[in-house]
């Protein structure tokens, strides 16, 4: 009967499946453990893909949705123990709907690997104790001021490694294998060439988001249609963030995908959900993640009037 470990997509979910991994299955890895990464948009649709049934399912900082629980509802029974752990503010809400069929480990911490750095029973040593403060920078924890340098490029090649495709599990793999050998991700090769890749890409959309965009007092927008979406799916975040800190904005970037509509908001006056909760209300979206950091997605309607109703509703929230 085999474990299967799901995780997001991104630093800090890496970075907790690493810490999982290695502190509660390090006797499975790798061949007893089934891995798969996942994004909380489409969790519920990956879950219900590979859960195949086995002796345990761990989902890893990934937001709730509605979706989200029912699915985890349904396959619960394939497993002897579902174990959900995730630090999202937006899943405060709906953890009692997963009990007490599945054990859920929740606090509203900074990261998911900070939250399991807080029930693991014993010390972390200083490698594990470091990718947990990486984790809490990734997810926008203002670093020391002396911090080591070796810190912020393990941030840096982490995240950037990671956003050139947030998609490919071969790298994910390879990445927590890393971490098993208590590796620097920073000084491997294959990570540095993927974060090299990764910024020459940020570095033009950042451009063209810089030129293209609609300034409303305290809140940039920008508009991404499906061609530009597809060249730059993994790093729309990242930019985010890179636009609200240059410009001391809350930042929202509207893009444009296949089936749906994504609205990454990212905010230094820790008003992105309340952005995104209204944004959702008006267009009947799902929206998740946290003060500083969130997004929403909205079934497939013509981006310009995706684009009006957001508009309205930042003039709404008087949020200049």
């Amino acid at each position: 009967m085999s474990v299967s470990v799901v995780f997001h997509g991104d630093c800090d979910g890496i970075i907790a499946a690493y810490l999982y991994i290695k502190r509660y299955l390090k006797d499975l890895y790798p061949s007893g453990l089934a891995i798969a990464v996942t994004h909380p948009w489409r969790a519920h649709t990956d879950i219900k893909r590979v859960a195949s049934g086995g002796s345990e399912l761990v989902i890893l900082d990934i937001a709730l949705s509605d979706k989200l629980v029912d699915i985890l509802e349904s396959v619960s029974g394939r497993y002897k123990k579902v174990i959900f752990l995730d630090h999202h503010a937006t899943s405060e809400q709906l953890i009692k709907k997963l009990e007490p069929k599945i054990k859920v480990l929740y606090s509203k911490v900074t990261s998911t690997p900070r939250l399991l750095a807080q029930i693991i029973g014993t010390p972390l040593n200083p490698y594990e104790d470091m990718l947990v403060e990486v984790a809490d920078i990734c997810e926008g924890k203002t670093p020391r001021s002396d911090i080591d340098k070796s810190v912020l490029n393990l941030v840096d090649s982490i995240r950037m490694s990671i956003a050139l495709d947030p998609g490919d599990l071969g790298f994910m793999k390879y990445l927590i294998d890393l971490m098993m050998r208590s590796k620097y991700p920073s000084q491997d090769p294959v990570v540095r060439l993927r974060a090299r890749r990764a910024k020459f890409l940020l570095g033009n959309l950042l451009r063209v988001l810089s030129e293209d965009s609609l300034d409303a007092g305290r809140v940039k927008m920008a508009f991404l249609n499906l061609s530009l979406s597809r060249a730059f799916a993994g790093l729309i975040g990242v930019a985010a963030t890179e636009l609200s800190k240059t410009y001391r904005k809350s930042v929202i970037l509207v893009r444009e995908e296949q089936d749906k509509i994504v609205v990454t908001i990212r905010s230094t006056r820790r008003d992105a959900l309340n952005i995104s909760q209204s944004i959702a209300s008006s267009l009947g979206g799902a929206y998740g993640g946290h003060a500083e950091a969130s997004s929403v997605t909205i079934g497939k309607e013509p981006l310009h009037k995706v684009v009006d109703s957001i508009v309205k509703n930042v003039l709404k929230l008087d949020v200049s």
